[in-house]
């Protein structure tokens, strides 16, 4: 039977291509055990509570929710840490992305559509080495320029985070390292921003993905349709089916098939200086410890800032 138009045929990655061009629009709707495509871990999130210590995401709770608002929210991702697993697979395949997608739940007043924006970060390992656990770092805020605040109204929106790895020869690793030679960049990490776009628009983005993708089976770290989150009890109650509550700080997402295994181990733990480490570590030792503590486990540390401004008439 031929293949339908636009799919990948041969060995091409179908399961992935099916990802980006029908799936990741769906919101989430399924338990931080949930599996996505071809068996890829899906996103979980889990927020950093200053007393609580580490809160999975669906137990954040609403204590102190506002009733309406609307938000400005900034997301920055602090680093990045691959499990020792995973620090392999990047060093064979020589190359990763992390992409990220935030859109509104309800359009700006003066406009009849909701908008997103993007980011994307290419991970290219130099001579076969990762760089410093410093330098695992990514600011989308970088890459959307004078709009890396996001808007939301109401206090709601919806947020994806999907970080997986190709091999170095393919199309879209190929794209990602001619536009870092083409910008003169030498990081091994770099990113760049579709900021304030039309949701409409979104969709040929994931369509642009799935084609330059397809050419290479895709490694997921892990994969994330669209999740919904809420700031406020009123876009809380907007949204049926699964969520999740934004606070002020710092989430850590990983794997959903690593979340129990995390949750063995989270009470010795803390964050210092945007990375996972034993409880009194000093600052001098935070990049030593946090090589030598859940290994197994690959994580994005990301910072939210927040902030509400009057609800819109």
């Amino acid at each position: 039977m031929p293949a339908e138009r636009g799919s990948p045929s041969g060995s091409a990655d179908q399961s992935s291509f099916d990802f980006w061009t029908q799936d990741i629009r769906n919101p989430d709707s399924g338990g931080p055990g949930t599996r996505g495509v071809a068996s890829a871990p899906r996103a979980s999130f889990v927020y950093h509570d200053e007393r609580a210590g580490f809160v999975a995401g669906s137990d954040i709770g609403d204590e102190g929710l506002r009733d309406v608002g609307d938000l400005d929210v900034i997301v920055n991702v602090d680093h990045v840490r691959p499990s020792l697993a995973d620090q392999g697979r990047f060093v064979n395949l020589q190359a990763a992305s992390l992409r990220i997608d935030l859109q509104q739940h309800v359009p700006l007043p003066s406009l009849g559509e909701r908008l997103a924006w993007t980011a994307i970060a290419g991970f290219f390992p130099e001579n076969k080495k990762l760089p410093a656990l410093r330098e695992m770092t990514f600011d989308p805020g970088t890459a959307w320029g004078k709009l890396q605040s996001v808007p939301l109204p109401g206090g709601g929106g919806r947020w994806t985070w999907n970080f997986f790895i190709q091999h170095r020869s393919g199309r879209w690793m190929q794209i990602l390292e001619a536009i870092r030679k083409n910008r003169g960049l030498l990081a091994p990490i770099f990113g760049l921003g579709f900021p304030a776009i039309a949701v409409t628009a979104l969709t040929t983005v994931d369509s642009i993905v799935a084609e330059l993708t397809k050419d290479r089976r895709t490694e997921w770290l892990f994969q994330s349709p669209d999740v919904f989150f809420y700031a406020t009890k009123r876009a809380r109650d907007s949204f049926e089916g699964s969520k999740l509550r934004l606070k002020k700080g710092m989430y850590v997402i990983m794997p959903s098939d690593k979340l129990a295994a995390f949750g063995k181990q989270q009470s010795q733990l803390t964050i210092k200086d945007g990375l996972i480490v034993p409880k009194n570590t000093t600052g001098l030792d935070v990049e030593s410890a946090a090589k030598q503590v859940i290994t197994d486990i690959t994580y994005l540390t990301v910072g939210v800032t927040s902030k509400f401004r009057s609800p819109s008439r």
